[in-house]
């Protein structure tokens, strides 16, 4: 039996649901790499929105940490920076946006070593806008069934909003089964880790007064 166009468009209305999981509105997301924010992501739309400064600073600055779990049969196939900008008109919007596979961050960002660093988008290296899953993942256009990880942090001094999209869909296609860490475990196993490049520390230069 065709499905009617009634039963269609419902189907389209429901994948096109936005849920905002807004930062200020949430309460602070956690700083702990070991403990990160859960957002429970449907399918549709997921929109994020967190600020970060002085992440450098564990005393006065701000680090995020969010994660997300893909149930069975759910999948991710774009994330999308959509903006990061300064709130108070700083000179320095540039975000660091990291990905892990898994529900914690074992890679240490003060010490930059350690595993569990899949990937990162700078904000001013791409734009925003574009679809960055294959940066963050290692080259994967497709994430399955799992637990997925976030870390979003920014050095300057002048806090620092950023808001990313996750689309969620139902399965692509009858019988398809997408290992998704199992995968990535097998491309890092190919390829060799070389090392991870630093993650800078932009410090906004200000004029002398």
């Amino acid at each position: 039996m065709h499905a009617t166009p009634l039963a269609l468009f419902a189907l389209t209305a429901t994948l096109a649901h936005a849920d905002i999981f807004d930062e200020s509105a949430l309460g602070e997301f956690s700083n702990d790499r070991f403990a990160p924010t859960f957002l429970d992501f449907d399918q549709g739309t997921n929109t994020v929105l967190n600020t970060v400064f002085n992440s450098n600073n564990p005393n006065r600055g701000d680090r995020d940490y969010y994660t997300f779990t893909l149930e069975e049969g759910e999948f991710i196939d774009s994330i999308t920076i959509l903006s990061s900008t300064n709130l108070n008109d700083g000179r320095d919007s540039t975000t660091f946006f990291g990905f892990a596979f898994g529900n914690i961050f074992d890679f240490d960002p003060d010490a930059q070593q350690g595993p569990g660093l899949a990937g990162f988008v700078l904000t001013n290296s791409f734009g925003v806008e574009r679809n960055v899953l294959s940066d963050l993942t290692a080259g994967l256009d497709l994430i399955g069934p799992g637990d997925y990880s976030i870390w979003s942090q920014q050095t300057g001094p002048d806090p620092t909003r950023v808001v990313a999209e996750f689309n969620v869909i139902p399965a692509p296609g009858a019988g398809m089964i997408l290992l998704t860490p199992v995968l990535y475990a097998a491309r890092r196993r190919r390829e060799p880790q070389q090392g991870l490049p630093s993650i800078p520390n932009r410090e906004i230069e200000r004029p002398p007064s």
